[in-house]
């Protein structure tokens, strides 16, 4: 039986940085038609995190702080590593980084909304189009 070693970590470097935006590029911008300029916004003012399975580049992520909390954004996981539990291995760590954080929320597509209830989030009233794309508002409870 194989060992699957996920390593979620915080980017610190240019190459790790172009790998997170060419994974979240593949997921946001090729599979979801998302455009390049909506999807890369804000990446300036952003943490970003990768993840990698046995070395390899599989996920992606980032958060902002806002003037309302720390907000969890781009969640990408490259399609063949889905279901592997990389996207939750990548929420846990920004969480667990947010610890310290008074609010941390998000905006989820509407169809991965179970995906983020079973991993500590609520999901608000508030239900929007963003890139063409059903998301609603999430608050993370403590």
């Amino acid at each position: 039986m194989s060992h699957t070693t996920i390593i979620v970590e915080k980017v610190d470097n240019q190459k790790q940085i172009e790998i997170a935006f060419e994974i979240r590029k593949q997921v946001f911008v090729i599979e979801q038609n998302v455009s390049q300029e909506r999807e890369s916004m804000d990446d300036k003012d952003a943490i970003h995190y990768i993840a990698t399975v046995n070395g390899e580049p599989a996920g992606a992520a980032r958060y902002r702080i806002m003037e309302k909390g720390a907000k969890i954004e781009r969640i990408a996981v490259l399609n063949t590593f889905r279901g592997k539990r990389i996207g939750e291995a990548i929420l846990l760590k920004i969480l667990d980084d947010l610890k310290n954080e008074e609010k941390v929320y998000l905006y989820a597509q509407v169809n991965a909304s179970q995906f983020y209830i079973k991993n500590g989030f609520r999901q608000t009233d508030n239900y929007f189009l963003d890139a063409g794309i059903e998301h609603v508002e999430m608050d993370f409870i403590k």
